[in-house]
């Protein structure tokens, strides 16, 4: 109990006994400054997030042993020793090994400390190496002895450490403190400081003496930086004397490389840049930044005109007449020497700005001007846009990158300004444009759509734009805009960058199919390149391909037949009427080849075992695609009818299997035409059920494929060709439509080579693999007759051929290999599909296990047996080696060979099963040898599900996991990996992971990644290197040519239980990331709505993170159900979740209080409008009013409290930001969680005080008076018709109408309906019609306030209320009512009527109080603890800390 006791004791408690102890005895520091000796010397992240709330010497720990204003005679003995005792712990800690700030430490009273005791603290930073900035603060102290003893403790250090940067933010010293300072910085001192910042130094001729000493005699310094950081401490009161000394200093000085000058006005600024100017001026200087200034446009103009060392010019908030802009551009324009101009504007002068543009515009020059712009408004978002429109078009030509950082959301109503046609192009194309970099971050969802479409457009054309930067901070998937965003990737081949992390993109898996849009891209101009620069004469593209797609004996290789038949006369010699050999893989053909279109069928073999090679052939771009759903209803086997449901599994998985496998390419989709073959075998000829199952495919795919059947030839017999006909004539119509729009130019070369290949391949029938020689000679013979110009380079010509060739698939290059493959149809049947179908005989007749391969492995033996059973069927390919075959599997990521093992992993060629029979059995139950090594009682499991964005569309392809493991081995050593046909095991940096997929019908949409973390990593380190390493390497190479570049992959995490013991994939708990941050942000929000206002009832920040997920269960497994948010998030996810709500809530207080302002002056007119009509009456008087919350009425804001509020809020992140570069690890860890769930909870708490004042306003506006309040009378009614719509002002109340009186719940956190509620219905007469006019007028009033203050959204009204958009118009707008109904709604008004609505609905109500209330409205009376009374529903009842009354 001793203990404990004392432990309670408070510093200066234990103070006073100690005091009575004997003084022999050593001394025991107290608790708390142990605790805080400690913590000084632990983690610098929590020193660091001590230091930003108080400096650390007026902690409560210490603050009596350091008080502000006692005699430092009183510290002596034991005081003495315990504040040695804490200087020495301070000077010791790490947080200040590389930046020592005086502020954090006394809180700039430097008295606080004795000479003696500051030479202990600083002791050790005097031999410093990895010192880095000093910063002062703003000092104060109480004895000039005590200033300029501590500058020379300063002097020493720069004298003696590593420090590279000095800060001062008060320059008000005495003449010794600086040459005490500057002791350290003589000629002969090994100083090693680069960077001088003081603020107010041009004020202090002592200050100013100081630079002059430093910038003479100290050739080290690289950097000065002058003025003040705060807006209303501007250097106004200087000594121009000084300055002039100044002036003359850095015309003399030819080290320094940057100068800074902030807030720095008037004569003061005309000298310092004269000291830049003319033939005199400084000749070292090149970096220069100016920073809220004004009226210097004429200087500055004359520094550019004369001054030649200068590089980099920034001009961050300058204000200058019209005039001066233009006088500044024209010297911009002349400077041959300037590099790069950055602009940044935050109130946008934009007449100003277009005259700097235009006049620094110059053919003879490229772009310097760098602009960011960042408005305030709408009309200065207008203006930006309307710049940039000037730019785009190639108006302006000085720009060269250009920032629009629009920072607040347009208006509701009427009131927002509309975007048509403010980026329109006026007939110019924009190729002579000069903009490389363009960057918009748009708060306003609204204006993002509005020029969006506008954006692109003016891009399409566009040569110059090289980058593409997009933030936009609101929700959405914006899918339309995506796909725009696509279609402009297929025709501009100029932009190498699009930066869309901080857009919904980055998360929804989009990202990295722009990415692989934009590699893409660049192959494609490199070969478009070479074309112009060969001159070859260009051409629209006249090639395409035709796919025939469905499941086996459905009709697609008749049905080719007869088009052939059609088309060329074609006649198979061995074909018989009843039976086709069927087909191996992919049968290529050429159907037309002409000098109109060179058109190829494609014929997918149904079976599924070949379902890997088409995905490995499959065009990776729909252009000039046409695909053919072939289906038969008529089951061979059984000689009966497919169940209808046959049709949709089938014509389902092949428009799955299409969207997945072909990129997105914007609006153009594949086109997917549907037959029903087989005619001549079913009686009935109604097609109703196929069109039924056809429009609903069509709907649900209709974002990534386009399937049109028709109603001429959706029903034919194959081998008709009077039937087939049609359809052939519908195909080439869709072929010379697609080719004829949006059709690139191509060179006339191409289609000559295209078409001499297939006359030799069909006269010669030698090998089909050529060497890249023999190519380029067969090339060559077409060259010949070109005149090319001399410069040509012939190797990056043929590659471009090689290139384009193979991308229209008249021919197929294998990367990596010498050799190209000249017929198509010899690698996709004859070789490949052949050598799986042998492949699948050898597993069918296998008598052993030595065929057998569930993991995808056979022998060298068994390999060289399948690879010899095929060369015997192929007489064509006699000179060729089995090493060039082994090649193009290996390159085609089809199979590799273990070097230590002599095993070839080849899972698409060998089955995991010997029969269908086998692997239902299987399914499910599958036994996976996989197991964790090092497994202990601390190790941390990560689990991450990666998964398709849309799980009914999109599907992972049955060659995409063997490739994905095929590219993984080649990345990385294949010693720390492990392969087996469902999974990749990887040991990398310590962690042991597993990589997981199954092509089940039940997981063939994810891929699962397991980890077992180092033991010697933190978990988040290991999350960091798993997602770089191996989750962002799979979503990219997915989005490649090589993956499903139709597939957009999102992430989630698993139930951690799963992974530690490796439950089977399929029963894995999951969910997705963002489903879950969602969870987690409404957990939050909730948590802050229950915060009290009282503030003594603070709620500490851990407990709004504390939300628990809660699994479904496993069977046979653990029970395990409940896992908190943040251990499954990653740390990057809840500062995200962190970051949107304390935005949001900034975002609503602001809003609130504008909106409180503007209600304060309706109520002050509508009380002086009305005194005269209420004086004679008996109403209430105004006063009578009662607030909704007598807690908020004491607590009432203001404006001046919020303001208060926010910038406490502003300047504790001024002060995160001002920490040094080296700290940002640091900082970025404070500023995530704890600072900023502090700020959340503040700004909670002065946003609940606002709105209560706010509604209790709002009352007092309605007539809702204290009266009405002691009666029980609710006060949020409105009225509906008999089936729930919203009456509004305009409407006409006829008698005998049926209306509804509805309540809405009062929560404390905000008014809303209440589902489900039946309401008091009433039938309308001459005695109720009035005053349930005013109960209408009495809802408007609150709604018109509510959508003003963004309430609509927060309090979600739009989804509650029918045509809630109509409605909203007419709320903000005030439309469709009459001049005294808009006047009623933003004034008092008819305080008689409205208190008559009130005391009637009080009469109609109050039979139905005591039984039938909560049957009727669904509310129930309550008694908030702070003692207030309201109806809410019962979902907020359960929520809030209330009772019922």
């Amino acid at each position: 109990m001793g203990g404990a006791g004392a432990s309670m004791l408070s510093p200066a408690a234990e103070l006073a006994t100690r005091g009575m102890d004997c003084a022999d005895e050593e001394p025991e520091l107290p608790s708390a400054v142990q605790d805080l000796i400690q913590r000084l010397g632990g983690d610098p992240r929590h020193v660091l997030l001590y230091r930003l709330w108080r400096p650390i010497l007026s902690g409560p720990e210490v603050k009596d042993f350091f008080p502000e204003d006692a005699p430092l005679s009183t510290n002596t003995g034991w005081r003495s020793q315990v504040r040695l005792r804490v200087l020495e712990a301070i000077g010791s800690c790490s947080s200040f090994q590389e930046v020592l700030s005086v502020e954090d430490i006394c809180g700039g009273h430097i008295s606080r400390l004795t000479a003696s005791e500051w030479e202990v603290m600083l002791r050790g930073f005097r031999s410093s190496s990895v010192l880095l900035v000093i910063s002062t603060g703003k000092l104060t102290w109480s004895s000039q002895a005590d200033l300029e003893s501590f500058g020379l403790q300063l002097g020493i250090i720069l004298n003696t450490s590593s420090v590279t940067k000095l800060a001062i933010l008060n320059c008000r010293f005495t003449a010794r403190f600086f040459l005490n300072l500057a002791s350290g910085l003589r000629e002969n001192s090994h100083s090693k400081l680069k960077s001088l910042e003081l603020h107010h130094a041009l004020g202090d001729p002592n200050a100013v003496k100081f630079i002059v000493e430093v910038l003479n005699g100290h050739h080290q310094l690289e950097t000065l930086s002058l003025g003040s950081h705060w807006v209303y401490d501007r250097e106004d009161d200087v000594d121009e004397a000084a300055v002039l000394l100044l002036s003359q200093a850095l015309k003399q000085n030819s080290c320094l490389k940057e100068l800074v000058l902030e807030r720095v006005e008037g004569g003061s600024a005309a000298l310092l840049l004269n000291a830049l100017a003319g033939d005199d001026g400084n000749p070292s200087i090149e970096r220069l930044k100016l920073i809220a200034m004004s009226g210097i446009g004429k200087c500055l103009a004359e520094v550019f005109i004369s001054n030649r060392s200068l590089r980099i010019v920034t001009l961050n908030a300058i204000n200058m007449p019209v005039q001066e802009w233009r006088l500044l551009g024209e010297a911009i324009r002349d400077n041959s020497t300037t590099t790069t101009v950055n602009v940044w504007i935050y109130s946008l002068l934009i007449m100003g700005l277009e005259e700097l543009a235009c006049a620094a515009s110059s053919d003879g020059k490229g772009p310097v001007i760098h602009l960011e712009i960042f408005p305030r408004d709408d009309d200065e978002t207008m203006s930006a846009l309307n710049l940039l429109g000037s730019v785009l078009r190639g108006e302006i030509k000085s720009i060269k990158t250009f920032g629009l950082h629009q920072s607040f959301s347009f208006t509701s109503g009427g009131n927002r300004k509309s975007t048509e046609g403010i980026l329109s192009m006026n007939g110019k194309t924009g190729e002579t444009s000069v903009l490389r970099r363009l960057e918009m971050k748009l708060e306003s969802e609204d204006i993002f759509k509005g020029v969006w479409k506008q954006l692109l457009q003016c891009l399409r054309r566009n040569t110059s734009v090289t980058s593409l930067s997009l933030f936009l901070v609101f929700d959405g998937g914006f899918k339309e805009e995506f796909r725009d965003l696509m279609a402009l990737l297929q025709v501009n081949l100029t932009l190498r960058e699009i930066d869309v992390r901080r857009t919904p993109w980055a998360t929804d898996g989009k990202a990295a199919l722009i990415e692989a849009a934009l590699e893409q891209n660049q192959k494609r101009a490199e070969y478009m390149t070479a074309f112009r620069e060969a001159r070859l004469q260009l051409g629209d593209a006249k090639a395409g391909r035709l796919f025939l797609c469905g499941s086996p004996r459905a009709g697609k290789t008749q049905l080719r037949r007869t088009l052939m038949k059609i088309v060329q006369d074609k006649i198979w010699i061995r074909e018989t009427l009843d039976k086709l050999s069927r087909t191996k893989g992919i049968e290529v053909e050429f159907l037309q080849n002409d000098d109109q279109m060179q058109i190829s069928i494609w014929d997918f073999a149904g079976q599924w075992i070949f379902r890997t090679l088409q995905n490995v052939l499959f065009p990776q771009t729909n252009d000039f695609c046409v695909f053919l759903f072939v289906y038969s209803p008529f089951c061979e086997e059984t000689s009966s009818l497919k169940q209808d449901s046959c049709f949709r599994t089938e014509l389902e998985s092949w428009l799955t299997f299409i969207s997945s496998s072909t990129k997105v390419m914007g609006h153009n989709l594949p086109q997917v035409l549907v037959v029903i073959s087989h005619k001549d075998k079913i009686e009935s000829t109604s097609l109703t059920w196929a069109h039924t199952i056809v429009e609903e495919l069509k709907i649900r795919f209709a974002n990534y494929v386009n399937l049109c059947p028709s109603q001429d030839f959706l029903y034919l017999d194959a081998r008709k060709k009077k039937q087939v006909r049609p359809l052939k004539i519908h195909i080439f119509e869709m072929f010379k439509k697609l080719l004829s729009e949006n059709s690139p130019q191509i060179p006339h070369l191409c289609f000559q080579l295209s078409s001499r290949l297939l006359s030799n391949i069909k006269k010669n029938k030698t090998c089909p693999l050529w060497s890249l020689k023999k190519f380029h000679d067969f090339c060559n013979s077409s060259l010949k007759q070109l005149i090319l110009p001399s410069s040509v380079d012939h190797p990056r010509l043929y590659n471009s051929l090689i290139s384009y060739l193979n991308d229209v698939g008249s021919i197929i290059y294998i990367p990596n290999l010498d050799h190209i493959v000249v017929d198509p149809n010899w690698l996709t049947n004859s070789f490949l599909g052949e050598l799986i179908a042998i492949g699948q005989h050898f597993q069918a007749q296998a008598s052993c296990e030595e065929y057998t391969s569930k993991d995808g492995f056979v022998s060298e033996s068994v390999f060289s047996r399948l690879m010899e059973a095929f060369l015997k069927k192929q007489p064509r390919l006699q000179n060729v080696h089995r090493e060039l075959l082994e090649k193009i599997l290996f390159n085609l990521d089809l199979a590799f060979k273990l070097k230590e093992s002599s095993q070839y992993f080849i899972p698409s060629f060998i089955r995991e099963y010997a029969s269908m029979e086998q692997q239902k059995q299987q399914e499910g139950v599958r036994v996976m040898s996989m197991s964790w090594d090092s497994e202990v009682a601390t190790s941390k499991f990560v689990g991450i599900r990666i998964q398709c964005e849309d799980l009914k569309t999109m599907s992972l392809t049955p060659a995409f996991f063997p490739r994905f493991q095929m590219f993984m081995r080649r990345k990385l050593k294949s010693e720390t990996m492990t392969l087996s046909r469902h999974y990749l095991q990887l040991l990398l940096d310590g962690h042991q992971i597993y990589v997981e997929h199954d092509q089940s019908e039940k997981c063939h949409n994810y891929v699962d990644v397991l980890m077992l973390c180092s033991e010697h990593k933190s978990k988040e380190a290991a999350i960091d290197f798993v997602m770089k390493h191996i989750v962002e390497e799979l979503r990219s190479f997915c989005a490649s040519t090589k993956g499903c570049p139709g597939v957009a992959l999102v992430l989630g995490v698993i139930q951690t239980v799963c992974v530690e013991k490796l439950i089977p994939s399929h029963l894995r708990g999951a969910i997705l990331i963002e489903e879950l941050k969602s969870k987690f942000s409404n957990s939050i929000n909730d948590k802050l709505g229950d915060i009290a206002l009282d503030r003594s009832q603070l709620v500490k920040e851990e407990e709004l993170l504390n939300y628990e997920y809660t699994w479904p269960p496993i069977p046979l497994y653990s029970n395990t159900r409940f896992e908190r948010a943040t251990n499954l998030l990653w740390e990057s996810d809840v500062e995200a979740v962190v970051n949107e709500i304390r935005l949001k809530r900034n975002q609503q207080l602001e809003s609130l209080q504008q909106s409180l302002i503007s209600l304060n002056d309706d109520l002050a007119q509508s009380q002086s409008e009305s005194k005269i009509r209420v004086s004679n009456s008996s109403l209430p008087h105004l006063n009578d009013c009662n607030p909704a919350s007598a807690c908020c009425s004491t607590q009432a804001s203001s404006s001046v409290d919020t303001q208060l509020v926010l910038s406490e809020i502003h300047q504790l992140g001024e002060k995160v930001d001002s920490v040094h570069e080296t700290m940002r690890s640091v900082k970025s860890i404070v500023q995530g969680l704890d600072v900023k769930l502090g700020q959340i909870i503040l700004v909670q708490q002065q946003l609940q005080s606002t709105f209560s004042d706010f509604m209790s306003k709002v009352d007092r506006l309605i007539e809702y008076s204290k009266s009405h309040q002691q009666a029980k009378t609710p006060k949020r009614p409105y009225v509906t018709d008999d089936v729930g719509i919203f009456y509004k002002m305009s409407a006409r109340l006829r008698l005998t109408t049926t209306v509804c009186l509805r309540l809405m719940c009062e929560s404390v956190t905000g008014f809303h309906t209440v589902k489900n509620q039946e309401g008091l219905k009433l039938r309308l007469d001459r005695e109720n019609s009035g005053w349930i006019r005013r109960v209408i007028e009495i809802s408007y009033k609150i709604l018109y306030y509510a959508v003003k203050v963004g309430l609509d959204v927060t309090l979600g009204l739009g989804e509650a209320i029918p045509q809630w958009d109509d409605l909203k118009t007419d709320v903000v707008q005030l439309d469709n009512i009459s001049d005294i109904d808009c006047w009623a709604i933003r004034n008092g008004g008819h305080s008689v009527q409205l208190n008559e609505a009130w005391s009637r609905i009080q009469q109609i109500l109050a039979p139905e109080l005591k039984d039938s209330y909560s049957k009727i409205f669904r509310l129930y009376r309550v008694k908030y603890k702070n003692g207030e009374h309201a109806w809410v529903c019962e979902e907020c009842m359960r929520k809030g800390r209330l009772s019922i009354s």
